[in-house]
């Protein structure tokens, strides 16, 4: 039961981060007449402040409050703070920006070849070998980007798409370094310690981002005094923050690489909730590069899976 249950949880946490990029598209879209810098980081920053808060609440309920504080006050914490760099601004920022510019479908695709762009930086950085069926993965998810990519330039604003791609996969190779540093720094943290610790940063990170770039405070005051706007953007957080929680409730009971494989399933779901909620029109190339990206990823992630050795009893 333990292990069904981890995929399940596996699963929601891709379901719940489509709707979170679904709804984030929705909401951005509303936001007109603003920087194009300004508009991203304001969506992101809502997006994470709540999900902090969320985490946070969600930490003090399960008595794990002291933890968090602790964490905080740690010399572990810059460790935490490069890696909220790169998954809150750089991440979070850049896959906003690529869902305004090509929308949820193309955004959610191109930021699945994460565990891709992991494998290729541990490769490099950490001197971690990768085996045929990982360079396979890699090939087809590449493939995968390729094909996304031409679908994309033969849309009707095919440069502004393209440029979105371009960003969500360049937002990919940042939240696949923040993985690096954290593997290699935080090992010995608790995960939903450090993931709540993690965007509580974030946050900190976006308002002092949001105070350096034009008419950013200006924007945000905008979004915040619209409540029809902002408040779906503060419900987009919680359920951002609820499948962080969800995948590490996966990760605990099936192992890192199959809730990974499970919660990347999140670009095939946004390709179906973009179209059942927004009823946005899909190409079947566009739907081929997302299977093939979702196929590549899974098979970088498990590639490293090694059958159980049987004990002499």
């Amino acid at each position: 039961m333990r292990r069904a249950s981890g995929y399940v949880d596996g699963l929601i946490s891709g379901a719940t981060w489509a709707l979170v990029g679904v709804v984030l598209a929705r909401q951005s879209a509303r936001v007109s007449g603003h920087p194009a810098l300004a508009t991203p980081l304001v969506i992101a920053a809502a997006h994470d402040s709540a999900a902090a808060l969320f985490l946070v609440v969600r930490s003090s309920v399960t008595g794990a409050l002291p933890r968090v504080l602790g964490l905080v006050t740690s010399q572990s914490a810059l460790t935490v703070v490069a890696c909220s760099l790169l998954g809150g601004p750089v991440f979070m920022g850049g896959y906003v920006a690529a869902v305004i510019l090509a929308g949820p479908s193309y955004a959610l695709t191109a930021t699945a070849t994460y565990p891709v762009f992991g494998a290729l930086l541990a490769l490099r950085l950490l001197h971690q070998r990768l085996n045929r069926v990982a360079w396979l993965g890699v090939a087809a998810a590449g493939l995968g980007a390729a094909l996304t990519a031409f679908d994309a330039s033969s849309s009707v604003d095919s440069t502004r798409t393209l440029v979105g791609v371009a960003i969500a996969l360049a937002a990919a190779a940042g939240v696949a370094l923040e993985g690096i540093v954290a593997t290699r720094v935080m090992a010995q943290i608790d995960p939903d310690t450090a993931m709540a610790v993690r965007e509580l940063f974030s946050a900190m990170l976006f308002i002092v981002a949001l105070l350096a770039v034009p008419k950013g405070v200006t924007t945000a005051m905008t979004v915040v005094l619209t409540l029809d706007l902002y408040l779906p953007i503060v419900v987009a957080g919680f359920i951002g923050g609820y499948s962080f929680a969800v995948w590490y409730h996966s990760i605990r009971k099936i192992g890192v690489a199959r809730a990974m494989a499970l919660n990347i399933t999140y670009a095939m779901w946004g390709t179906f909730f973009a179209w059942a909620f927004q009823h946005s029109r899909t190409s079947l190339l566009a739907v081929t590069g997302c299977v093939i990206v979702t196929i590549g990823a899974t098979l970088t992630i498990m590639s490293d899976e090694r059958p159980a050795r049987r004990t002499l009893q």
